[in-house]
């Protein structure tokens, strides 16, 4: 039993070592987000939000799905500002998307508030989580 072979340590601590718990937070935020346009905009055809909002959550998955999958390629940038900085702009984006919600009254039915209330909760995950999020260099 103690001849077992046990995996490189780069691998185990990339899943959540360089990230924690923040890092998380951002990939579970990102996943609603694009729950949410699968769900109420293609589905439903009910609530409609900002497409760089869906680019920036689609870029937060797949930095998650490089930084785990190949995690001994070099990044131009530390990965945590990468995820930090994907964080906070969506945040700021859904924010100006619940102000213009609210003025033009487009959360007027029920699949629009439900749809608005998913992205507003997958949004603030992600923010939550850049502000969590500790960058070292």
């Amino acid at each position: 039993m103690a001849d077992e072979p046990r995996p490189p340590e780069d691998q185990t601590r990339s899943h959540q070592g360089v990230t924690g718990g923040a890092g998380m937070l951002i990939r579970i935020g990102a996943a609603i987000i694009v729950a949410d346009w699968i769900l109420f905009d293609i589905i439903l055809d009910k609530y409609y939000f900002f497409t760089l909002t869906l680019l920036l959550a689609f870029y937060a998955l797949f930095a998650v799905w490089a930084h785990t999958s190949r995690p001994s390629t070099s990044w131009p940038v530390p990965y945590a500002w990468v995820l930090k900085l994907l964080g906070y702009t969506v945040g700021v984006l859904v924010l100006i998307e619940f102000i213009g919600d609210l003025r033009y009254g487009v959360l007027d039915n029920a699949g629009d508030i439900f749809g608005g209330i998913v992205l507003y909760a997958g949004a603030f995950v992600m923010f939550w989580g850049a502000r969590q999020l500790e960058v070292t260099t």
